[in-house]
């Protein structure tokens, strides 16, 4: 019974030891080529005009437009909005701002005093509210 389990181990043991040489995982182990890193974006080189929410390929530095308030952004060619600011650049809060603008009533401004995603509560004297955290009334 000895000689019977001996063999069982070692032809056990050659079967593992036969398939770790062979082809196919060698191609498994085989390191991956380098790839090259994708190219970085090309970031606008002229300035947002202040209140227009057409505005794409530019950029707007909050420190040297405006009252200083505020956060810098770009918007790409496609017209999409990415704060210097990554905590500003998550889409789910964004959603999340457009449906609790529009569940209060208020009419979406676009861009106002260089301020991205601004939403207003128009009466005699409108309230505006921008994703960036600007509030002001006109």
């Amino acid at each position: 019974m000895k000689t019977a389990t001996k063999l069982a181990t070692t032809a056990l043991a050659l079967a593992l030891l036969g398939s770790l040489s062979s082809p196919a995982s060698a191609v498994a182990t085989k390191p991956r080529a380098a790839t090259k890193p994708a190219p970085a974006p090309s970031l606008p080189s002229r300035p947002c005009s202040e209140d227009d929410s057409a505005s794409r390929n530019c950029y707007w530095d909050a420190a040297k437009r405006g009252n200083g308030k505020g956060y810098s952004y770009y918007v790409d060619r496609a017209g999409v909005v990415t704060y210097l600011n990554p905590k500003l650049n998550d889409r789910a809060k964004r959603a999340t701002w457009k449906k609790k603008n529009k569940a209060a009533g208020r009419e979406f401004w676009g861009t106002y005093d260089g301020h991205q995603l601004c939403y207003a509560k128009v009466g005699d004297t409108s309230y505006v509210y921008c994703f960036d955290g600007y509030k002001t009334t006109t």
